[in-house]
């Protein structure tokens, strides 16, 4: 396995990115898909933007994406033996992120990460790709940039624009995540990629490795680990990638390095 590092955005970007975490409201390639199943009740889909936007926001440390206890009471679920997911697909190559890389949570059972996932052959890659997309609502052929999450409203035509934060999709809904995985996510290692929560889920939480199947990687390094999705016992979902916080040793160079410069400022306006 080959750990992949992001690079963190700027100090103007983490600002704007700050709004967006927890108000995306329309889908951009490459955003990763928080999804709520429970037997009985309505699937829950969430926007939570782009891997690269929760990086620059955790820096290594727990980063609060959002809390979802409303949306789950809206659908009538509760936080016990509630299923959860976190899934995506960078459809078009973007910076170092290769043409169909997809990204895959698994349930963390000791030390994270727990087990990397098997790395995906060739026709496996195509088939977990074919299987996102037809949760997200896009056909194979489709633009990314057009179409809308069609699931997320049955109404929605082709080619519109999602506008909400969350969605609420029947799980019979062909397209919903429990349909199409209902048999097994078609080329996802390790069968169905799902994390669960305790029958009486009054405390503690449930944490799930993100992995990244890059094709650009080759078939023999694709599981890249980024980081832990927290889920906890009162409807918050955590964050923490791979990228650790800078050091106080950094910040303390960084400050003397100010300091020279000012230093030497001085010096130049004294000399004239």
């Amino acid at each position: 396995m080959k750990t992949k590092y992001l690079p963190i955005l700027g100090l103007a970007g983490l600002a704007l990115s700050g709004l967006s975490a927890h108000a995306q409201i329309s889908y951009t390639d490459g955003d990763l898909i928080l999804d709520f199943s429970q037997s009985g009740h309505s699937d829950v889909e969430v926007d939570i933007g782009s891997l690269a936007n929760l990086v620059s926001l955790s820096g290594g440390s727990a980063y609060e994406v959002g809390s979802y206890s409303s949306y789950l009471t809206t659908a009538g679920s509760s936080l016990n033996s509630l299923s959860f997911t976190i899934f995506g697909l960078q459809n078009a190559a973007s910076g170092s992120v290769s043409a169909h890389t997809a990204y895959l949570t698994t349930q963390q059972s000791g030390a994270s990460p727990d087990t990397a996932p098997n790395d995906l052959t060739g026709s496996g890659q195509n088939t977990l790709r074919s299987s996102e997309l037809g949760i997200l609502g896009l056909q194979n052929s489709g633009s990314l940039a057009s179409i809308g999450l069609l699931p997320w409203s049955s109404s929605n035509p082709a080619g519109s624009t999602n506008g909400l934060s969350f969605a609420i999709i029947s799980s019979g809904n062909a397209n919903s995540y429990t349909s199409r995985t209902s048999s097994g996510f078609n080329g996802a290692p390790n069968g169905f990629p799902t994390s669960i929560t305790p029958s009486s889920f009054t405390s503690g939480s449930v944490t799930a490795d993100l992995f990244e199947f890059d094709p650009g990687l080759g078939t023999s390094q694709q599981a890249v680990y980024d980081g832990d999705f927290t889920f906890n016992s009162d409807g918050t979902l955590d964050f923490t990638s791979v990228v650790p916080a800078p050091e106080p040793s950094v910040y303390a160079i960084f400050g003397v390095g100010l300091l020279w410069l000012g230093f030497r400022h001085q010096l130049r306006r004294n000399s004239i």
